[in-house]
């Protein structure tokens, strides 16, 4: 009887074990009440950049015969000459400080960047570097790329005017592409003037290259693909579970866990993320922050169109970078009358405290049927109607450029193209209405 027992008891847990396997391998779990907090993946994100795509000239200049040309940053021929001294190996170094400002401009192609380069971060930009190389310049304003006929190299002349100093750098750049696949071509390009800004160094000047002629520019219209602040709620915030939505009395809409801020801004078309850092003295990040912030961008949703640095700060009170809008070869600089179209990456100490950038992403291709386009008058008529303002002060000119402005409806933003001035730290339209000049047309916005 009892072994009777321990058979059916048995032949019960079998049968039990059997069937609660069947159970966990055919379990199907219901996350409906997951439904809100799902992954929200955006195809216009998630592309990752380095130095070099972001880090390039606003200007490539020949100086050919004592003219110069510009070439156009959209012309194939720029990111050829880009790419191909970037790939050089730099093979001798050198340090100048006894040439001059016409003496470096003879003959060669100038690269101009928006603003200084670090010197630490120029050389991490080269494919080629020994290791043990420390670059004795801290600020590059300017690069002249040049053949240097005893050395039968291409050499360049790395220009620190706050330091008043060159680096004379030897490369392995061919001479003989260097000066008949790029120098040969300069008269097919844009035909420029120098002009001189700002205060006189010594013997050291900044110049701006302007076009001579009226110069022909296209205005583009492109639809848009708004792009998810779900991505960012995910990505900005450590439990996204935790998040909290607002609806301000502005009609502005914000998310917080508490901490950590996403405001919706501008209509819904720009986000403006804070990370509140409390710490009265927050000890400055050890890595420059123009690296933090494009790893930042990366490793947070990554980039929308061609963005591409403009300005950065790094000092005590304020570590800061933008990377500005760039289309067809120019600058978007206003946006409503605002100078919005930015990634701006703020950061405290080692953490990034503030992000704000566009919601919304350009269509790759522009609409062709929209397409026109507007003869710009040329730089000297830019610099005669600057001179004719009363209280205009050459010194205080930092930086003259066509530029874009934005216009946006609905799904779609149209681009305009105007002639632009960075004056008194802000950048201003320059109207050519002959029945009233209005200064500060344009704004920045911090």
């Amino acid at each position: 009887m009892f072994e009777n027992i321990k058979s059916a008891t048995l032949t019960f847990l079998v049968l039990l074990s059997l069937v609660l396997t069947w159970q966990i391998w055919t379990f199907q779990p219901n996350y409906a009440l997951l439904k809100d907090t799902d992954y929200v993946n955006n195809p216009n994100l998630n592309e990752e950049r380095n130095l070099s795509e972001v880090v390039v000239p606003e200007q490539i200049v020949f100086h050919v015969n004592g003219e110069h040309f510009l070439l156009n940053n959209s012309e194939k021929l720029f990111v050829e000459f880009h790419d191909q001294w970037l790939s050089s190996r730099i093979e001798d170094v050198s340090l100048m400080s006894n040439l001059t400002m016409s003496q470096v401009l003879e003959e060669a192609i100038e690269l101009v960047f928006p603003g200084p380069i670090p010197g630490d971060l120029f050389l991490t930009m080269f494919a080629n570097v020994e290791d043990d190389f420390i670059m004795p310049i801290n600020h590059i304003n300017r690069i002249l790329v040049y053949s240097n006929h005893e050395t039968n190299k291409v050499h360049l002349r790395v220009l620190s005017s706050k330091e008043q100093r060159f680096l004379d750098i030897e490369t392995s750049f061919s001479t003989t592409d260097f000066e008949d696949h790029y120098v040969a071509k300069a008269n097919q390009y844009i035909k420029a003037f120098d002009y001189p800004i700002g205060e006189e160094m010594g013997q050291w000047r900044n110049w701006l290259y302007l076009p001579e002629n009226a110069i022909n520019v296209e205005t583009i219209s492109y639809t848009i693909t708004p792009v998810s602040v779900d991505v960012f709620k995910q990505l900005l915030f450590n439990d996204p579970f935790s998040v909290k939505y607002f609806s301000q009395a502005n009609g502005e809409e914000s998310y917080t866990d508490g901490h950590r801020l996403i405001n919706i801004i501008n209509s819904g078309n720009f986000m403006d993320y804070i990370n509140p850092v409390y710490s009265e003295n927050p000890e400055r990040g050890s890595r420059n922050v123009i690296l933090s912030s494009i790893d930042f961008i990366n490793g947070h949703g990554g980039w929308t169109d061609q963005y591409i640095l403009s300005e950065w700060v790094s000092n005590e009170g304020k570590e800061e970078a933008k990377f500005r809008l760039r289309l067809n070869g120019y600058p978007v600089i206003s946006m409503g009358g605002y100078d919005v179209m930015n990634l701006h990456v703020h950061r405290t100490g080692n953490q990034t405290s503030r992000y704000v950038r566009p919601l919304f992403d350009l269509d790759q291709q522009p609409i062709e049927y929209a397409r026109t386009s507007v003869d710009l008058p040329s730089g000297y008529e830019v610099i005669e109607k600057l001179e004719q303002r009363e209280f205009f002060d050459q010194t205080r000119l930092e930086a003259i450029t066509i530029g874009y402005e934005m216009k946006k409806w609905n799904a779609f933003v149209t681009i305009e193209p105007h002639w632009y001035i960075y004056y008194d730290n802000m950048w201003q339209k320059v109207s050519f209405e002959d029945s009233k000049e209005r200064e500060g047309d344009d704004h920045g916005l911090e």
